[in-house]
């Protein structure tokens, strides 16, 4: 995307989940684009049909941008109703003030709504079998979006890094304090997607008009090893040893897709957009987290 592109403003945006990991960069970007919005982090809780609904009462909102989310994919195994609540049960109320109210919701999906056992890349049209209960959460909020008939974006998400949150690099930086032989699985793949590229390509979504499910993820896929290990080369490692594994030699309450990688070619079409690669954007991401350092592959 280009950093100087200018924008048509929107009357008026709502943009809930405003302190995550996505929700911090559409506010940065609504705010340097000078939008009318206003964002909401813990002063709107969307699992409050009665807070929702003056939320949406006491303003004329043309577009609903909701970034709140569970997205712990292991605690959700523990914390199943509350996952729920979050992901699917609200959305079906918001949905529905949505509908009522004439208001665009744009909301955001992931690639955990599949099973992993495509050898080709995921359509948006694939049969979604999802293996966790994040992924049965996310794709519970889905249906109930689109039955309720609302004019609605649902964005499908996929390994999604940076921000305040930071994601997977973030866990390797730690890991390398920790150790020097870092073991990375190398059987599940996926497109790892930076945060940061995200709320343009919405925005202009909306302006285009589109409407309906799309896949927004970076171009290609690669598997935790692969992309671990180009992280360590372009942020100028050295001194450790990445070793492949399988997952099934960590523990873990949830289960993950071998392969959730995802088909980006109608939102690149239908939007005149041309999404960057996984590598493109961990080179991205690095630009922002450490500029001017980055190492050479």
């Amino acid at each position: 995307m280009n950093a100087n592109e200018t924008y048509k403003p929107m009357t008026n945006i709502a943009l809930t989940g405003a302190g995550g990991q996505l929700g911090l960069f559409f506010r940065e970007t609504l705010e340097k684009h000078r939008f009318n919005f206003r964002a909401f982090a813990r002063d709107w809780d969307i699992t409050s049909e009665n807070k929702s609904l003056e939320c949406i009462q006491n303003a004329n909102f043309d577009v609903l941008i909701n970034c709140a989310a569970f997205t712990d994919v292991e605690e959700a195994e523990s914390r199943k109703q509350i996952c729920f609540d979050v992901n699917a049960d609200a959305l079906d109320r918001l949905s529905k003030l949505c509908r009522r109210h004439g208001i665009l919701l744009v909301h955001f999906s992931t690639d955990y709504v599949f099973d992993g056992k495509s050898r080709q890349p995921y359509l948006e049209t694939a049969p979604a079998h999802p293996i966790n209960v994040y992924g049965e959460s996310k794709l519970r909020g889905e249906e109930m979006i689109r039955a309720s008939g609302c004019p609605h974006l649902i964005f499908r998400l996929s390994w999604l890094f940076g921000g305040h949150h930071g994601g997977f690099p973030e866990k390797l930086e730690q890991w390398r304090q920790r150790s020097k032989i870092l073991k990375i699985s190398d059987d599940e793949t996926s497109s790892p997607t930076y945060a940061g590229h995200i709320p343009p390509l919405v925005i202009r979504a909306i302006e285009k008009k589109l409407r309906g499910t799309y896949h927004l993820n970076s171009s290609g896929g690669c598997s935790r090893f692969e992309w671990a290990s180009f992280y360590a080369k372009k942020a100028g490692w050295t001194e450790y040893d990445m070793q492949p594994t399988s997952m099934r030699s960590f523990q873990t309450k949830a289960r993950r897709p071998h392969f959730s990688t995802m088909n980006n070619q109608r939102f690149q079409a239908e939007s005149a957009t041309t999404l960057p690669t996984w590598k493109e954007a961990t080179i991205d991401y690095l630009h922002q987290k450490r500029p001017g350092q980055l190492g050479e592959c």
